[in-house]
């Protein structure tokens, strides 16, 4: 197999690894785990005076099943841990990074549950090293809401507010931890760092994914990591923002696809990218039919369908996820319990 095959090969292997379309959540993981920019975006998002605190050097990220044990297949997005500066290594600061591409009042809920869990696994391994003293200390952990949109996060951000207090009376006795709210939608400037250019590229391109005229916005991206695509880890970064904007392309025409399509062949030089994209219109025929297929069904069985039931159903891109949904539009007993399912 000549090299340019090997390549193209390559490529497909690692884009079909992702699934049938790269959707926000899947991006964000995927980004969001490399060290460079985990660090560029503390240092973006922290106060000066606690990220004096933290040793980002010796930043580390917490394995993808952290909180299974609890929740199972529900878990944070990206959990970092950091030493604190100056003291031992098992002290440290969890940052815990939830991933939002919609408006979710419960955002903040579900955040200081993961958060719980942290210090629930912390609480159970000092008591097994029976560690717990009277000077023993919970680590902090650090809640951030990275929101993207296309409107603006309106969700509290200190857990009290989803809770009833009583008209006041209850408020000093309600559970409270505050998270810090990094709202994309509301950005009129990203930050550039000449040292972390990705950093920029990520956030842009989630900051515009909503927008019409998408095509020119995310080539205007691209040309800015042309400097870098001779390096392994920015081309991989272009195929998978090329492959972002490909998943939620549903309102640009075919000539502004082509047209991105062929600017990344262009910068990185690899001309299966065409093959590639003809592929995943295939796919998106495919997933367009399987939401066609789930929606149909509730109308049958349950008359008129919701609007954010509709909503939720035409903004999933993952086909073997809406086959899933398919069956359970099928089978389930209600509306309800197929809103349970959906998630």
């Amino acid at each position: 197999m000549d090299q340019e095959s090997h390549q193209s090969r390559t490529v497909q292997q690692e884009l079909q690894a992702i699934g049938s379309s790269l959707t926000h959540d899947k991006l964000f993981r995927e980004v969001f785990q490399w060290l460079g920019l985990a660090k560029a975006f503390l240092r973006l998002v922290l106060s000066g005076p606690i990220l004096a605190k933290l040793d980002l050097d010796r930043l580390t990220i917490e394995p993808k099943d952290f909180l299974n044990v609890i929740f199972k297949e529900t878990r944070a997005d990206m959990i970092y841990r950091v030493p604190i500066v100056g003291r031992e290594e098992s002290l440290c600061i969890y940052v815990l990074l939830e991933h939002k591409s919609f408006d979710d009042f419960f955002a903040i809920f579900q955040a200081d549950q993961y958060a719980g869990q942290i210090n629930q696994k912390e609480y159970r391994q000092a008591k097994d090293e029976k560690r717990l003293k009277a000077d023993f200390r919970l680590s902090p952990v650090l809640v951030i809401i990275f929101h993207h949109g296309e409107t603006a996060f309106t969700g509290p951000t200190d857990v009290v507010g989803v809770y009833d207090d009583c008209g006041g009376i209850l408020a000093d006795y309600l559970p409270r931890r505050r998270a810090i709210l990094f709202d994309l939608s509301t950005l009129t400037e990203i930050p550039d760092d000449p040292e972390v250019p990705e950093l920029y590229a990520v956030l842009r391109i989630m900051q515009v994914i909503f927008s019409l005229d998408l095509s020119t916005k995310v080539r205007e991206v691209l040309e800015r990591l042309k400097p870098y695509s001779a390096i392994p880890k920015y081309r991989r970064l272009i195929r998978f923002l090329w492959f972002y904007f490909v998943s939620y392309a549903k309102k640009q025409s075919d000539q502004e696809v082509t047209a991105v399509t062929d600017a990344v062949t262009k910068i990185i030089g690899e001309k299966e990218m065409s093959t590639i994209l003809e592929q995943l219109k295939a796919e998106g025929v495919a997933e367009g039919e399987a939401r066609g297929t789930v929606l149909t069904a509730l109308r049958v069985r349950f008359k008129k369908v919701p609007k954010d039931i509709e909503k939720a159903v035409r903004a999933m891109v993952d086909l073997t996820a809406l086959q899933s949904l398919a069956v359970h539009a099928e089978t389930c007993q209600s509306l309800e319990e197929f809103e349970k399912v959906l998630g």
